[in-house]
């Protein structure tokens, strides 16, 4: 994968130019080498290229750290996961007490599908059934796997205090445990490598799905607020998925800062809308990238830009 945008690392947060003075925007990520640093280097070419937006793409420790800049105005975009953005939104989770008031979101990218998968051979068929059974718990440096891992086994009415619990640090770690037999059912992305090396691994994989009503959606905007339960059908990129499955969908997305002029995340949008094809060409990713669906329901409040394009383009 080449970019044509080079990332420049500012270290420390007090010497970031505003965009008036520098004539330059921002757009904070995970770190290189992460899909979140891929899509915020797409966005910005796009930005650059189409919206006549100078953008610079900012690594920093993810969303934890590029949020709270955004809120304070020290960042122009960032790049999240909804469940991220919604745990700032409100003050929960890893932003606990510290709501981000200023955190908007500018635009819904490409979904992130994760679910639940077990061995074919297993006897395990739905949720419940994971009472008893081995399950990766802790995620001491990723937390938001255990809590997707968390809201998918509450759609069947299980708690971790229902399950063998085996800490493990992150989801490939989590993902290495069931290749290993160490654990009976995993929590990962449908389309990661991971997945398909897993697949391979144990004979092939099966994945559960969860019951898809009004109850379950509550249950899992309660564990993982700006997330949703959606059909998922087979494809090529998703290993061992071979009928449709119930499952959580939680967008990759471009927050902005009440900071953050309306015309200028209106231009950015605006671009967005109008150049998936030049963003496939930066990542894959972005294959599953559906404009029409780019001011999806998400429960999490737009920007005043956003929305001046949302209404011109007839999509609210």
């Amino acid at each position: 994968m080449t970019f044509k945008l080079i990332a420049t690392i500012i270290a420390g947060t007090g010497i970031f130019a505003s965009a008036a003075a520098a004539q330059t925007v921002s757009i904070g990520t995970n770190p290189q080498g992460s899909l979140a640093y891929a899509s915020g280097a797409a966005v910005a070419k796009v930005a650059i290229e189409n919206a006549d937006v100078k953008m610079r793409v900012i690594p920093q420790g993810g969303p934890v750290v590029t949020l709270p800049l955004l809120n304070r105005g020290k960042l122009d975009f960032t790049i999240s996961v909804s469940v991220v953005t919604a745990f700032a939104n409100n003050g929960g989770a890893m932003f606990k007490g510290k709501k981000q008031e200023n955190v908007r979101v500018a635009a819904s990218l490409f979904p992130l599908i994760v679910g639940t998968y077990v061995r074919n051979s297993s006897p395990i068929k739905t949720f419940a059934d994971l009472r008893g059974k081995r399950v990766a718990s802790k995620f001491t440096k990723q937390k938001i796997s255990g809590l997707f891992s968390r809201a998918l086994m509450a759609t069947g009415g299980v708690t971790m205090n229902d399950v063998k619990k085996f800490p493990v640090p992150n989801g490939i770690r989590a993902v290495e445990a069931f290749m290993s037999g160490k654990i009976d059912a995993v929590n990962w992305s449908l389309s990661s490598a991971k997945t398909r090396q897993a697949h391979a691994a144990v004979g092939g994989i099966r994945f559960l799905s969860a019951e898809k009503n009004a109850k379950t959606q509550a249950i899992l905007q309660k564990i993982a607020p700006g997330a949703v339960l959606d059909e998922v059908k087979p494809a090529p990129r998703f290993a061992g998925l071979t009928k449709p499955i119930n499952t959580i969908v939680a967008p990759f997305i471009v927050n902005a800062s009440s900071h953050t002029p309306n015309e200028m995340v209106y231009k950015v949008v605006k671009a967005l809308y109008a150049n998936k094809a030049k963003l496939i060409s930066s990542h894959k990713a972005f294959k599953a990238y559906d404009p029409k669906k780019i001011n999806r329901e998400l429960g999490l409040p737009y920007h005043d830009g956003s929305k001046k394009f949302f209404k011109e383009a007839g999509l609210m």
